[in-house]
């Protein structure tokens, strides 16, 4: 066999791995589900570039040929790699985190990805191969989903919507689109064996199952509308396949039928309570004005419009949400990363430009599925069509992720490969082979060095700090919180893009340990190790709100309210309309003692969103530790009797206060609930002796040894205690 021959067939094998990366989970990984796989893409993909760049050496039918989808991919990352260098924090832009693994790597990764995958599967017989080993890993992981449904294996998000071993439903659900359209697909294609045909058909209505019970909005009207477009072009364009039509009419027919029943019976009691059927039942406006995306987007539109030409760079929508915060979002969560729209998520991330680089794929995508010269047949070219329509249409509610990127740009290989695949390669580039020893002993060489370069330069660090942070995480059996810290240092000592994730959860334990039964010099270790890794966060990223507000509130745990003070401050103006970072530099200000400042913060807080139940009860706490009577009197009709008395900040600021008489109502109707809730009675026995009523609080102890005889020692110490003051 030559040379080039292995070398194409190991590039080959190497591409029919890609579609079972979506069952990699590492468990020793922090972010297993998305971490795994994308560690395990980017390691794959160059390697088979390594592989590839010296089949394109000695090969010259196997160099990359030029089309619209090319030179459309390589205007995007320019670009986007361009936006990234220019945006809010290029590091991040560039590297992501563990828990995307995006940034510019991942459109490189694809980008090469692409080169190989359409250059080395150049027949349709090959790619024909790809969509099969795509189907089969697809089908295997529905079987998966169904053990979810049965109980078998956990669904990993919780709840009953199926996530297989991809760890999301939504990104499940995009999955199995694709698949069931290339089942679609290979199920239509001339002189398929019957045999073959019923397998592709019980694959794809396996995986409709299955998308089913992702109840993913998204993507299963994506799937419904992709195959009313299939119908319409098959119906009304072919013009030789009779049997074709009719099973377009049919198609349609169905469709309709599917939507306008689900319609008459949307409001029945079996609908409303079905868990999947209600989220589609329960699409309204009313509804989307309750979601995250009815306020993310206009902030969005708001951070367009600020940087309109090359946008904040990839990874860096945090900024924008900080900026044009909505705390109306009160509810919701307080870190999107995401605007939940493929078209705001490109516009934040490469501006005008980048965006119209992304959407340039598509119209090249479209361009050569539809010219007469595709090589694709009109039911082919109706399928993809639908495909990536439904991609489109899903995308425009939720956002990519490696598997999807993966599908996506698969198929931008396959129509490329179909529309370039007679066109012979011309000029000296696509000819001229080099002498075999320059091959073997220069190009080889640079090549294996430059693979091996990239393999760990780009993975191996981030990888060790991953497996690291998640046993510096870990209570350690051997070394016990020392151990903790040492495996800490050595996670940010690989200097990865990994560090800031490290740094929140270094932040985590250090507030747990300041809080434990640890010994006071490793509390001290690690407040030192952490506050040297706080500031150094904060001096490279000085404008991330995110990374202020964590530096606040470490500092605030362990008392050192001047330095909180300082970071919140500078959160506040990073995101002015933040509640959360008011409530946090409230806290330093009490902790300080400086109480007015502490009620002009609460105060702060409540007029940014009156309505925030959360900002009521903090107000109304400031008016507590001020005793001002006219904001209690204001704040009394909004919050519950019931939330004062279950809410343990309202009896510790009456506590503080020195209002006894209130804290004794608080927790005597606490006990009429609980009348058994040790720690309630040591609670008001502790309230009734600090203001003198010494015999009700030895009765309430002589209690609780009554119902727990095993605490007779402690409670007659504390007897004796009474007793003798």
């Amino acid at each position: 066999m030559k040379i080039k021959n292995i070398f194409a067939y190991t590039i080959i094998g190497g591409l029919f791995l890609v579609p079972f990366i979506s069952f990699i989970v590492p468990g020793s990984m922090y972010f297993p589900f998305i971490a795994g796989k994308g560690f395990a893409f980017r390691i794959l993909v160059e390697i088979l570039f390594g592989f590839y760049a010296f089949l394109a050496f000695i090969a010259p039918e196997y160099r990359p040929k030029m089309s619209w989808i090319t030179k459309a991919i390589g205007i995007f990352v320019v670009v986007i790699f361009v936006a990234d260098l220019l945006g809010a924090n290029a590091y991040k832009s560039f590297w992501s985190n563990y828990e995307r693994m995006e940034g510019f790597v991942l459109m490189a990764h694809l980008a090469l990805y692409y080169i190989v995958a359409s250059s080395v599967l150049n027949t349709t017989s090959r790619w024909h191969q790809f969509f099969n080993i795509s189907i089969i890993s697809s089908v295997i992981m529905s079987f998966y989903g169904v053990l979810q449904l049965m109980g078998k294996v956990a669904i990993n998000q919780g709840g009953v919507r199926v996530d297989g071993t991809i760890g999301n439903a939504s990104y499940l659900a995009i999955y199995l689109v694709f698949n069931i359209f290339l089942c679609l697909y290979m199920l239509t294609q001339r002189g398929q064996e019957k045999w073959k045909r019923w397998l592709y058909g019980l694959a794809g209505l396996l995986e409709i199952y299955i998308l089913y019970f992702t109840a993913t909005r998204g993507a299963i009207l994506g799937f419904i509308g992709g195959l009313v477009l299939i119908g319409l072009f098959i119906a009304f364009g072919e013009k030789e396949n009779l049997k074709f039509r009719k099973y377009a009419y049919a198609l349609l027919i169905a469709m309709v039928l599917f939507v306008g029943g689900f319609l008459l019976i949307r409001n029945t009691p079996f609908v409303k309570t079905n868990p999947v059927l209600s989220r589609f039942s329960s699409l309204s406006t009313a509804e989307f004005k309750t979601q995250g995306r009815y306020f993310v987007w206009p902030m969005a539109i708001k951070g367009v419009l600020e940087r309109p030409l090359l946008g904040w760079g990839q990874e860096n929508f945090n900024f924008v949400f900080n900026k044009y915060y909505d705390p109306r979002m009160y509810a919701q969560e307080q870190w999107f990363d995401r605007t939940h729209d493929i078209v705001l998520d490109w516009l934040i991330a490469g501006g005008i430009l980048g965006f119209l680089a992304y959407a340039s794929m598509y119209v090249a995508l479209f361009y050569l599925i539809w010219r007469k010269k595709s090589g694709l047949t009109l039911v082919e070219k109706s399928i993809l069509t639908g495909m990536i329509s439904a991609y489109i249409f899903h995308n425009i509610f939720v956002f990519d992720n490696l598997i999807s990127y993966i599908m996506f740009f698969s198929v931008l290989g396959f129509v490329h490969s179909a529309s370039v695949s007679k066109t012979e390669p011309t000029g000296k580039f696509y000819t001229k082979i080099l002498p075999s020893d320059v091959i073997g002993y220069a190009v080889a060489p640079v090549i294996v060095l430059f693979v091996a370069c990239g393999v760990y330069f780009i993975n191996i660090p981030a990888m060790e700090a991953n497996l690291t942070l998640i046993q510096s995480m870990q209570p350690q059996s051997i070394g016990g919180v020392e151990k903790n810290l040492e495996l800490f240092k050595k996670t940010f000592a690989y200097n990865s893009f990994g560090s800031s994730e490290a740094l929140e959860q270094l932040i985590q334990v250090s507030a747990q340990i300041s809080s434990s039964q640890t010994a006071d010099s490793i509390k001290q270790k690690f407040y030192d190790f952490t506050k040297e890794k706080v500031e150094e966060k904060i001096k490279q990223t000085p404008k991330d709100a995110r990374y202020l507000v964590f530096a606040g509130n470490f500092f605030n745990r362990f008392g050192q309210y001047d330095e909180a003070i300082k970071y919140l401050e500078n959160a506040v103006k990073e995101s002015p309309k933040k509640q959360p970072i008011y409530f946090e530099l409230g806290t330093a200000y009490l902790g300080k003692g400086d109480k007015e400042k502490m009620f002009e913060t609460f105060k702060r807080a409540y007029d940014v969103e009156p309505n925030s139940p959360e900002s009521q009860i903090i107000y109304a706490i400031g008016a507590i530790y001020t005793k001002n009577t006219e904001v209690l009197k204001e704040m009394s009709p909004k919050i519950s009797p019931e939330t004062v008395i279950s809410d343990n900040r309202f009896l510790r600021a009456f506590a503080d206060v020195g209002d006894y008489q209130t804290v004794i109502t608080i927790l005597t109707t606490r006990l009429q609930r609980e009348p058994t809730n040790t720690q309630y009675k040591l609670s008001l026995a502790s309230a009734y002796a600090t203001i003198g009523q010494k015999q009700k609080a030895i009765d309430l102890l002589n209690e609780i040894i009554r119902d727990n005889p095993g605490s007779k020692d402690q409670m007659e110490q504390y007897i004796k205690q009474l007793q003798g003051q």
